[in-house]
């Protein structure tokens, strides 16, 4: 029996494209010619055509809802990036530099003779004087010294307040809220300092700093200006007006942490118009200080002025806010 060879021959299998474009083509031709009969036979009431219009209208149906949600999407994004929707949702994490207020002139009396004085204390402790605002003043006598530490009140007795002998116009005004301490020092723990005879600082006689007497600062006798006390005008016309202060930055690891509160900062606001010497008293960490200093940096304002109407350098106390709202 002879054999019979065989050969195998390749089929050639023309590309995708190319046939989708041939039966688009075809499909076409039918289409135009008789649109109506084309459409019935492709829509028939046979199994085949009936599958088809059911394929049809879900991918329509798809097609509509994918349509729609395109819409929707973009009409929420829209109306989250209105200026309304944008403040409020700032608002959660807004953050507010808390400035100094701007003051007005200082009514110190119109007098030939500047004012002198001082005063200075102490309770004898190692540590020096605690950093805080001074007591409220008066030209008397204090009743009550002051004192950092809470008070200890064995039975119940109406509360005074501690004072210090001086004008009150004399002295800068500071934040109540902070404890009671001597300005220029830079410790934070509580302490009356290692003066004597009641009062805060290095020196004597009730008062604060380190002079002598119920007053405040070098110099003797109750007042403050330095020297024997003696009633009489101040040195300073006006102190510093702020004009603008930016809003500080939040650190990542803060925003993270949720940490929230204040940074005290004590500044110099000096007459080249620049805030500088800038020193952190009470701080939060996470390199907010660092923010809190920076926009503090920016701070714009009219320096202080003497008598004379030139500009001086003048400390003042920065209260920077973080609050998550």
């Amino acid at each position: 029996m002879k054999e019979q060879a065989f050969t195998l021959t390749p089929l050639e299998l023309e590309p995708l494209w190319v046939r989708l474009g041939r039966e688009l083509s075809d499909t076409w031709v039918e289409f135009s010619t008789d649109p109506v009969r084309y459409v019935r036979g492709a829509f028939g009431q046979d199994a085949y055509g009936r599958k088809r219009t059911k394929i049809i209208f879900l991918g329509g149906l798809l097609s509509l809802l994918v349509v729609l949600s395109v819409i929707i999407i973009g009409m929420v994004v829209h109306f989250l990036r209105t200026p309304e929707i944008t403040a409020v949702l700032e608002a959660k994490n807004r953050i507010n530099l808390i400035e100094p207020a701007p003051l007005a002139p200082l009514p110190a009396p119109a007098m030939k003779q500047r004012a002198g004085g001082g005063g200075g204390g102490g309770r004898n402790e190692p540590n020096p004087p605690s950093r805080g605002r001074l007591p409220r003043a008066e030209l008397r006598l204090p009743l009550i010294d002051p004192n950092p530490h809470p008070p200890k009140i064995d039975q119940p007795s109406l509360p005074v307040e501690p004072t210090l002998m001086a004008q009150p116009e004399l002295l800068p005004q500071m934040d109540r809220s902070l404890q009671l301490g001597d300005p220029t020092s830079i410790s934070m723990i509580p302490s009356t300092g290692p003066g004597s005879h009641g009062g805060m600082g290095t020196g004597s006689e009730g008062g604060v700093g380190p002079g002598r007497g119920p007053g405040y600062g070098p110099g003797e006798g109750g007042g403050t200006g330095g020297g024997r006390f003696q009633v009489g005008g101040g040195n300073i016309r006006s102190r510093p007006q702020i004009l603008n202060s930016p809003r500080p930055d939040w650190t990542e690891e803060a925003r993270r942490n949720r940490i929230q509160g204040q940074v005290l900062l004590s500044a110099t606001f000096g007459a080249d118009g620049r805030v500088r010497d800038i020193r952190v008293i009470r701080g939060l960490g996470y390199g907010l200080d660092e923010k809190a200093i920076e926009a503090a940096k920016l701070i714009k304002f009219i320096p202080a002025r003497d008598l004379n109407g030139r500009p001086i350098d003048y400390r003042m106390t920065i209260r920077v806010d973080f609050r998550l709202l």
